[in-house]
Formats: structure tokens, C-alpha cells, sequence
């Protein structure tokens, strides 16, 4: 039509764009699907207060990072090609059939290719090719397929260990787990025959001794989604962690019994009973700074230290039997992962947490998948702004560290001004978005409540506990003081009745 001025094909740019918009459809509705475990950067304002836990040391999973790889990881790109020729040839030790093998494994992605992009952000995988898109998959999933067998089978990989590479990295950078189970699925794996897992749940056991050690190794149960079900392996980590929990109670120990407990409260009583006589005279002593109010204002949760005079006793929570693997990434969090729960003689029982180079990482990877999900009351933040307001000072960690409720791990021996500086550190970008009344902490806090606003007398007491008890030269002097005061009134007395 030469006559209209029109100087493009139309028939021919109308298919182009029809097959466009229809690609662009299929991949939204793709998208829409996978929208609550979608792969996305981590928000600005987190990275910016902790870069390094967001940052890939040696090696880069997923497209996130793939041009950071290209340049600054490029020694892991060489390990990940030696990976990927060791992974072959442990079901096919004839390197004539690994190009059979690399096809097949390209073929596998290609044909999910459109699912895969879903996961993440348009702006991440757009211009990525489709070739570089599925070369880079396939070379992430082997990579992460080998290191999930040398682990599983206890051989040492020295470059690896290098760096604190582990679940804490693989969640920073991932990729879909269907790509992962669809890869193990075209892997021959020998060391694994006799074992008559199918290669989903085969997939399921590795990363789960990955994670957790033997217990997570045997952790299939109802809390625990199916191969099929799990997004990537941020969203099994989260999983594990949080579910643990939810099956735990304090156990019964023979300290803790009513009968050995009576006799104890009763001498805690009689050892107290000239403190709580003389706590109304020493309390109006109290310079007003170190008084309650002064301290906390509006705030309810009393720090370690204050819970310590009030009579709260802070215990580790233990786990069941079992074995643990020393060295999982799980194992930061303790026996029993989130585990807070108050027992039925008052005790606060709180999980036992490694503070190490993997632990910061650990927590502020599943705090941004709970944000991911729109979780303003998720379980890990919850734990972790608790834990901010329990410890805000040396002397709070002190008393966690003596209850075993927090330790250092091997590397670094972290000092108790350490550990305040950790959960500020992890809580900061938060501070002001956890709802703890409707998480799973609501009963803690308002147990925590109760114990400090009834009766007002507790809080009065704690008072002056901390500040004449912790420092007992205060109690002479104030004691001396008082004894002097009763002393001159009394020979003052005589004198002003005669008057």
C-alpha cells in the first residue's frame, strides 16, 4: 500500500509483536505464580548497612551478581567449569560422553527456561541472553550439585574453605530449586544408588544434611515442604529454621522439679528478706537516672541484667536426642532454632546462638525473606528484635554468655561488647517494624509485662538491687548513711521532747 506512506512491512511487524506481547504475557503469568518466593537484590538501605553480608566472597550464584562475576569472581567461574567436569564423570568417567551429558543438561533448562526468568525481577534477567541465561544455570546448578555431594560424602574442598562460603552464601545469590532437581535428575551419582531415593527427594536429603546436619538430614515430616513445593534454598533454610520451634517444649529436669523448687524460693526468700525491708529507704537514695522509668520509659522488655533482678532466671533451651552436625549452618542457631517459650516454674528459656562470621549473614538473609513475603511479625525478625532488647549492653551479654544462651564461636572469640554490637548490627534496619504483639513471641511479652509493670514494688526492688547489689561498696556507704540518719534522729528526739 505504497499510495498510504507507509514504509514498514505491517504484516510482518504485527507477527513480530504479537509473538512479543505473548512471550511477555506467558512470562507475567509465570511471574504471578511464583510472586511470594520470587529471587529479588536485597533493599538498598540493608546492603548499605551491612555490604558484606550480601556480597559474594568467591563465588556467585544466580544472575544477581553474574557481571560481578565476570570480573572480580572470575577464579570462581574456573572453578565452577572444574565442577562441573567432576560432577560428570562421577557417573561417566569417559570424557567422550560428557558433551552427551552437558546436552542433556542444557536441554533440561532450555525447556524452563521461561519459568526460571519468572523467578526473578524483570530488571535482573531482561537483558541477559537466553544462551548466557541457560549456560549460567546449568553451571551454577552442577556447581551446587557437587558441593552438595562433597559435603555429604566428607570430602574437603580447600579453595572453598578459603572463605566462609556456605548456606549463608548460597542464599545470598540463588537459584529455582526445579532447576536443581531437574539437573540431579539427568546426574548419574553413584555413591548414592543404594540409597533408592528418587532424585527430588535425594536433592531434598542433600540440602538438608547441608543445612541442618544429621537432624535436618532426617527432618521429612508434614512441617516440611515437598521437593516440588520448595522455591529455592533460602525458602527450605527458613523453613527449617522456623519449624523446629513449633514442635519443641521445655523438657522437665530434675532442678526444675516443684519439690527441689519450694526449698530453693523459701532460702532465696530468707537470704532477701533485709533487702526487701530496707528497698524503701534505699530506693528514695536512687539518683533518678538509674531509676526504671528512666530507663525504659514506654518500653516493656526489661534487658538480661534487670530480668536477673527481678527474679526471672534465663535458661538455654535443649534439645531432644539425636545428633547434631557441629559445623551446619542450622547449628548457629542452636539445638532447637527461635525456640523462646516461657516454662511452668517461670523460667525464660531462649535458644542457644553461636555468634560467628556465618551467624550475621544466616539472620539477615532469612530477616529479608521474611520481608520478601511482607511478614511484618515473621519468626527470625521477631527472635532477633527480642533479642536486641535483651542484650543493649556488655553487662546484659555477660549474663546470656554465664546462661549459655549465647556463645562465641570458633573464630573470633567475640567479646561481650561484641555481641551487643552484633544484634544492634542485624536489628538496626528494623527498629520500629516488628509487631511483636501478634507473633509467635505475643505470650512471652506479655508474660515479660506482667513480671515488670505488677506489682510496682518488683521494679522498685530491681532498682536497687542493681545499683547497690552490683556495687556493694554503694550498700555500705548508703547502709552507714541510713544508720547514722535513725542514730541523730534518735538522740535528736529525747531533747526536742523536753522542749
Amino acid at each position: 500500500m505504497a499510495g498510504d506512506g507507509i514504509t514498514v512491512d505491517v504484516e510482518s511487524l504485527s507477527r513480530q509483536l504479537a509473538i512479543q506481547q505473548e512471550d511477555v504475557a506467558a512470562t507475567e503469568q509465570h511471574r504471578i505464580t511464583v510472586s511470594m518466593h520470587r529471587v529479588s537484590r536485597v533493599p538498598g538501605h540493608l546492603r548499605a548497612s551491612n555490604p558484606d553480608a550480601y556480597t559474594p566472597g568467591l563465588v556467585a550464584i544466580g544472575p544477581l551478581h553474574a557481571r560481578d562475576a565476570e570480573r572480580r569472581l572470575r577464579p570462581g567461574n574456573r572453578l565452577k567449569m572444574a565442577y562441573l567436569n567432576t560432577l560428570i564423570s562421577r557417573g561417566h568417567p569417559d570424557s567422550s560422553t560428557h558433551l552427551a551429558v552437558i546436552q542433556g543438561y542444557v536441554r533440561l533448562v532450555a525447556a524452563r527456561e521461561r519459568e526460571a526468568r519468572a523467578m526473578y525481577t524483570v530488571d535482573d534477567v531482561d537483558d541477559i541472553p537466553a544462551d548466557d541465561f541457560i549456560q549460567m544455570l546449568v553451571l551454577d546448578g552442577c556447581f551446587i550439585l557437587e558441593h552438595l555431594v562433597n559435603f555429604s560424602t566428607g570430602r574437603e574442598e580447600p579453595t572453598l574453605h578459603a572463605i566462609p562460603f556456605g548456606p549463608a552464601q548460597l542464599s545470598v545469590d540463588l537459584i529455582p530449586f526445579f532447576v536443581l532437581a531437574d539437573l540431579i535428575g539427568g546426574t548419574r551419582l553413584p555413591e548414592f544408588d543404594t540409597t533408592g531415593y528418587d532424585p527430588p527427594l535425594l536433592l531434598l536429603k542433600l540440602v538438608l544434611y547441608y543445612l541442618a546436619g544429621e537432624k535436618g538430614r532426617d527432618m521429612m515430616t508434614d512441617a516440611l515442604p515437598q521437593a516440588g513445593d520448595v522455591c529455592h534454598i533460602l525458602h527450605l533454610l527458613y523453613t527449617v529454621v522456623t519449624s523446629a520451634r513449633t514442635r519443641w517444649g521445655p523438657p522437665p529436669r530434675i532442678q526444675d522439679t516443684r519439690v527441689m523448687k519450694l526449698p530453693w524460693e523459701g532460702a532465696q526468700l530468707l537470704l532477701s528478706l533485709p533487702l526487701l525491708l530496707m528497698a524503701p529507704l534505699l530506693y528514695l537514695t536512687l539518683p533518678d537516672e538509674c531509676k526504671w522509668s528512666a530507663r525504659y520509659g514506654l518500653v516493656s522488655v526489661p534487658s538480661a541484667s534487670d530480668m536477673k533482678w527481678l527474679g526471672v532466671r534465663l535458661k538455654k533451651a535443649r534439645g531432644g536426642g539425636g545428633k547434631q552436625a557441629s559445623d551446619s549452618i542450622v547449628s548457629v542457631l542452636g539445638p532447637v532454632p527461635l525456640a523462646v517459650k516461657v516454662d511452668h516454674h517461670g523460667v525464660l528459656r531462649l535458644p542457644q546462638l553461636k555468634v560467628e562470621f556465618r551467624t550475621v549473614p544466616l539472620l539477615l538473609n532469612l530477616i529479608v525473606f521474611e520481608h520478601s513475603l511482607e511478614q511484618r511479625a515473621g519468626d527470625v525478625l521477631a527472635y532477633t528484635w527480642l533479642m536486641a532488647k535483651i542484650i543493649p549492653s556488655a553487662e546484659d551479654a555477660a549474663v546470656l554468655v554465664a546462661a549459655e544462651v549465647v556463645r562465641g564461636g570458633a573464630v573470633g572469640n567475640e567479646s561481650n561488647a561484641d555481641v551487643v554490637r552484633f544484634f544492634r548490627q542485624v536489628s538496626a534496619a528494623w527498629e520500629g517494624v516488628v509487631e511483636l504483639e501478634v507473633s509467635y513471641l505475643r505470650e512471652t511479652l506479655q508474660w515479660l509485662q506482667k513480671r515488670t509493670q505488677h506489682p510496682l514494688f518488683a521494679k522498685r526492688v530491681a532498682d536497687v538491687q542493681r545499683y547497690y547489689i552490683a556495687v556493694p561498696w554503694r550498700l555500705v556507704v548508703a547502709i552507714v548513711t541510713i544508720i547514722t540518719t535513725v542514730a541523730s534522729i534518735l538522740q535528736t528526739l529525747p531533747s526536742f521532747k523536753k522542749h
